[in-house]
């Protein structure tokens, strides 16, 4: 089923209404231990590895929490491998698909993330704006 043109436009519209210009602040990167899928060739993925002073499994309810506040669609937590991914709608057509995993470390543990769309080439930086936003309510909740 395809999507009516003048829906298409609303959702583009809202978007844009919403932000298209992502920050210039970067994100941190992805260690090279980050067990999530490497971001594709284009600029509607983000992929970052973050490092905190808390065990795993405190890092792992922070994680959780901050996942469900952002209102996904659907949501599946493996909390025996401390890994969850959830779907979030946006502009009522388009799907992202967001992962977090957490390992332990000598000093506490990591927090790996990655937030990509499922269709298109650019996001308009929906994705970089959500793990901005994930990560900001991983802080409070910490």
């Amino acid at each position: 089923m395809s999507t009516p043109l003048p829906l298409l436009l609303l959702s583009l519209s809202v978007v844009l209404l919403l932000g298209g210009c992502s920050s210039s602040d970067p994100l941190p990167s992805a260690h090279s231990s980050n067990p999530l899928p490497e971001c594709p060739d284009s600029p509607n993925c983000e992929r970052l590895s973050t490092d905190y002073p808390v065990a795993p499994d405190t890092l792992f309810t922070a994680a959780r929490t901050a996942l469900d506040a952002l209102g996904p669609t659907r949501i599946e937590l493996q909390p025996d491998t401390m890994q969850a991914s959830a779907v979030y709608r946006v502009a009522l057509v388009f799907k992202d698909d967001v992962r977090i995993a957490v390992d332990s470390t000598t000093t506490g543990s990591t927090l790996h993330v990655r937030s990509a769309s499922r269709v298109g080439h650019s996001d308009l930086g929906v994705n970089r704006r959500r793990v901005r936003r994930l990560l900001q309510r991983v802080e409070a909740a910490l």
